[in-house]
């Protein structure tokens, strides 16, 4: 599979999880790519999976909710590849669980840095870098089920989520007649280590069996279970690839069919 053959992501939060599954697809569908995040060991144990795949990876630790931050990383990214076509917003952070009445100032912002400032940064720095220029380019924010299926503790979060996908919306009116497509995939709970650590978590406050927890989370699903990181990568694939070209504006539910409020 070669439908990115020629093109280059950039992916946030590519260390872990959803992130180095979105790498391993992109390379796999022939783009070059480009790993951001924090910790530098895991984008290069990402990048170590990639060799062999032909594909150019360029690994950058970096702090996103830096302005300077994401304006040096894109020039970075386009130094190196001449181009960037794909903008893959996937970091994020799920903050202090905190009601509204004891919610800190620190959290609040913190939780938001990451979330949504960040991603409107690097977009930000994408179109006047390299898609306004180029008139293409794709960009997508992953949001999260939680911000249509809100839960107590969780408004930071949530906040965050759902103003990716009015953020999206947004934007891709603003930047839809130079060829540039905007998406947004709403994520339902996705299988992987962190929700294994928040079943565990839950488990032990409720003195239940992780099982009964895990079956709690799905219930509400249409297929009755939860999504596995490759339907997301998948979902991305497609939007960025020309087959979607008439998509833009949307948020995408790949959620297994989860029940939305």
């Amino acid at each position: 599979m070669t439908m990115l053959r020629g093109r280059v992501a950039l992916i946030t939060g590519a260390g872990t999880g959803i992130g180095r599954v979105l790498a391993s697809r992109y390379a796999a569908a022939g783009a070059d790519v480009a790993l951001a995040a924090r910790r530098r060991p895991l984008l290069e144990e990402t990048a170590a999976m990639l060799a062999g795949s032909g594909t150019d990876a360029l690994v950058r630790d970096t702090d996103i909710r830096d302005e300077g931050a994401c304006r040096d990383l894109v020039a970075e990214v386009i130094g190196r590849f001449g181009r960037l076509d794909v903008l893959l917003n996937n970091a994020a952070v799920p903050g202090r669980d905190e009601p509204v009445a004891e919610m800190t100032l620190e959290n609040w912002n913190d939780t938001l840095a990451t979330n949504i400032t960040a991603p409107m940064l690097l977009s930000r720095e994408v179109l006047r870098q390299a898609m306004i220029p180029a008139e293409a380019g794709n960009i997508q924010f992953f949001s999260s089920a939680a911000a249509k299926s809100v839960l107590p503790r969780k408004s930071h979060y949530a906040v965050a989520k759902l103003g990716l996908i009015a953020l999206a919306q947004t934007l891709a009116m603003e930047v839809g007649h130079l060829g540039i497509r905007v998406n947004t995939l709403v994520i339902g709970t996705v299988a992987g280590e962190l929700v294994e650590t928040y079943v565990s978590r839950l488990a032990a406050q409720e003195d239940s069996a992780p099982a009964e927890v895990l079956r709690r989370l799905t219930a509400s699903s249409a297929l009755g279970r939860l999504v596995q990181p490759e339907e997301v990568a998948d979902v991305s694939l497609w939007l960025a690839s020309d087959a979607a070209s008439a998509i833009t504006g949307q948020d995408i539910n790949v959620t297994a069919g989860a029940e939305k409020r």
